[in-house]
């Protein structure tokens, strides 16, 4: 009677062991189940819950380790994936700084952002070749290992030159006033010797720490590779297949998180002065002052490394194989590495539907990642913001939402479990509104300032005939507003005689030639009534010469709550279509090959996406540049752009860009027939060694399509 209910629990799974086989054959022997435990397996139906359990075996007999769980493995993975993505983001948010200490143009930095990229294009095949038969978890801590190498190497540049930059920076802007017509009759008192030091010092500085930057952002790059392309798949493979839609959406919604924080992180620490426990003595609005721009990496990087240590203890597999391998598939993962990575390789390249969804990733994430380049810095240009409330509304206004949208998908197709087709058509369709909305906000703008004159585009360049014999050659960009509505590039383009200090940043200039005394521009005397100087400015108006005080004309803008409304509408409605677009690619390869259809992906959207795009859209911005700044005869930043060229250069590539990746879905749409999104549903079948969708045809001019098979086959 004993042995009679020993067999049937061992049949289902149970914890005895049958009499006569040994453990492994018991193990080996998945098929013996009965088909609800095998469905149970299948699916990986755990009434739900996140913890994945192992079946219970002989050898198993203490406590479980609490890494195996899909719920541990999720919260050390998504914190890492985390950090990667706020990085990101932050290096961006302090773009603005790091121009402003090196003197750099938008297309250097926009290269240096592309330097991660490269990092994951020399790594994404072999690591997700290597790492993907391998233990994936180790993998993963290894690389996390290697981006917090690359996130520290980028404060070295502060630690080494922080201080030299700094006292360059503020040689630039000196205190007092800018110079006057008056001031000097020649270059001499701007161009002396100590300047003309701190020029060649810094020079020399960027010459040296600007490609530091790039390799330590390479580094950055191939650190993050096996966080994104390791972890997905790891976690698909830990789940049942009805399940997966949700893990996606909680896996690449909490993703978008990162950037994110990484905005939010980067507004707090360009409020924090770059010396934090120093007093400059100014704020945040002082074109002196430089934010603390390193401090948010040594953030980063300090959790990094804590959850590198994490990740070591999870193991090679959480959800153990109901059903033994196939002997070829048992021989591969025996076989060296390498020896069947071209064939690997092959296989990706002739699955045409995995090669369209390629073509489509890298069209929809280029204009994603072009925009937030440069978002923080179009904002302060075309809507007038300050640098911090720039980066949080590119944090809030956008990336949060996008979160949301994700998150909303994954329910969605989880709850409404639809066709490939369907998905490939919403995909589609989040493309085709997010370019026309792109259209739409290239006419959301604040009314442009109205600049006296540019001359070629160049500041020693840009003379006034009223001020030529001020000699303002060498001068620098020193921005005033004058009572006649026109923003000068400095008073002494505008023929100022004096100045005034009306506080610690704020002057005015008295007795300009190039400004018509009897107008009376709103900007100029509201900044005059503000510092209490109502009786004086009524003196003001006696001569035919006018005054201005510093800074720009041009008032408060509401419109830039049109475009944050439109702008987080467009972001939610793309990333609906980011869940479907991931199942696509797992669900169209095997199941053995999905970490290398993510390498694939990754390799070409580096190469052909994130590579090419910071530069690209970066080169768009120089081009919208209608001034730039220059002091005894060295160029400097762009001073100034112009508006109008800046909204249509730069969210009309975005809008182009994404209408391929419309053309490309369109493509994906029409082959998606043949992809079985819910493999798992069906009844657990031996793998064999190429699965095949059963509707795949088979001419000659469509390669076989490789679907997933059910998370049986292990």
């Amino acid at each position: 009677m004993t042995a009679s209910v020993v067999a049937p629990v061992s049949q289902a799974g149970g914890e005895a062991s049958p009499p006569g086989p040994t453990a492994e054959d018991a193990d080996m022997k998945g098929v013996e189940a009965t088909p609800e435990e095998q469905e149970r397996l299948a699916t990986g139906n755990n009434n739900g819950s996140l913890d994945t359990k192992l079946p219970s075996r002989p050898q198993h007999t203490g406590p479980r380790s609490a890494f195996y769980s899909t719920r541990v493995f999720m919260l050390v993975f998504l914190s890492g994936w985390v950090l990667q993505g706020m990085f990101l983001t932050y290096f961006v948010s302090v773009t603005t700084t790091v121009e402003k200490l090196y003197k750099v143009e938008s297309k250097t930095t926009g290269t240096l952002l592309a330097a991660t990229e490269i990092g994951q294009i020399c790594t994404a095949l072999f690591l997700t070749y290597l790492a993907g038969r391998g233990h994936r978890p180790r993998w993963i801590a290894c690389m996390m290992l290697v981006l917090a190498v690359g996130v520290i190497g980028c404060v070295v540049p502060h630690v080494r030159h922080g201080t030299e930059l700094l006292v360059v920076l503020l040689d630039g802007h000196r205190s007092g006033p800018a110079p006057t017509c008056n001031t000097y009759e020649n270059s001499s008192v701007i161009c002396d010797e100590v300047h003309v030091t701190n020029t060649a010092t810094r020079s020399s500085i960027t010459n040296v720490m600007i490609p530091w930057l790039f390799i330590c952002l390479l580094i950055v790059g191939v650190g993050q590779t096996g966080i994104a392309t390791l972890g997905i798949p790891y976690v698909d493979d830990n789940v049942g297949s009805r399940q997966s839609p949700l893990y996606m959406a909680i896996t690449i919604g909490i993703r978008v998180i990162g950037p994110a924080l990484g905005f939010l992180l980067g507004a707090l620490c360009t409020r924090v002065y770059v010396y934090p426990l120093t007093d400059p003595g100014y704020d945040s609005t002082d074109p002196r002052w430089v934010g603390a721009w390193w401090l948010g990496m040594v953030f980063i990087a300090s959790f990094v490394v804590i959850l590198s240590a994490l990740m070591f203890f999870f193991p090679k597999q959480i959800k153990q194989d109901p059903i033994p391998l196939p002997p070829k598939k048992c021989q591969e993962r025996r076989d060296p590495f390498f020896k069947d990575f071209f064939a690997t390789i092959k296989r990706q390249l002739t699955n045409d539907i995995l090669m369209w969804r390629t073509a489509s990733s890298v069209f929809h994430l280029m204009p994603i990642s072009g925009v937030y380049s440069f978002l923080p810095k179009y904002l302060e240009k075309n809507f007038r913001l300050p640098t911090h409330d720039a980066n949080l509304v590119s944090g809030l206004g956008g990336i949060l939402v996008m979160g949301l949208g994700i998150i909303t998908s994954g329910v969605v197709i989880l709850k409404l479990v639809p066709s490939a087709r369907q998905v490939a058509a919403w995909t589609a369709v989040t493309a085709a509104i997010y370019s026309a909305g792109m259209v739409v906000l290239m006419f959301v703008s604040c009314p442009d300032k109205s600049y006296r004159y540019f001359g070629s585009g160049i500041m020693g360049e840009s003379n006034l005939e009223c001020s030529l014999g001020c000699h303002c050659a060498d001068v620098a960009f020193s921005p005033v507003c004058g009572q006649d509505r026109y923003t000068y590039l400095s008073p002494c383009q505008a023929g100022c005689l004096d100045s005034l200090q009306l506080d610690n940043t704020t002057w005015m200039y008295r007795n300009c030639s190039c400004i018509d005394g009897t107008m009376r521009g709103e900007e100029a005397i509201n900044a005059i009534e503000r510092y209490s100087e109502r009786n004086f400015s009524d003196k003001l108006f006696t001569g035919p010469n006018g005054f201005a005080v510093s800074g720009e004309c041009g008032g408060p803008c509401d419109q830039i709550y049109v475009f944050i409304a439109i702008f987080a509408a467009l972001m939610f409605v793309h990333a609906s279509g980011e869940v479907g677009a991931v199942l696509l690619i797992i669900r169209c390869t095997d199941k053995y090959d999905k970490a290398m259809a993510m390498g694939v992906i990754q390799f070409a959207i580096g190469v052909f996406g994130n590579v090419p795009c910071p530069i690209l859209f970066g080169a768009a911005v120089d081009a919208a540049c209608r001034l730039r700044d220059a002091a005894c005869g060295a160029l400097g930043a762009c001073a100034s752009y112009d508006t109008d060229s800046f909204r249509f250069l730069y969210l009309g590539l975005s809008a182009g860009i994404m209408f391929l990746a419309f053309i490309m879905d369109l493509l994906v749409w029409s082959k998606a027939s043949r992809i079985d999104m819910n493999p798992g549903e069906g009844r657990p079948q031996l793998p064999s060694s190429s699965p095949v969708s059963p509707t795949s045809p088979t001419t000659a001019d469509s390669a076989p399509l490789h679907v997933a098979p059910t998370d049986t086959q292990l």
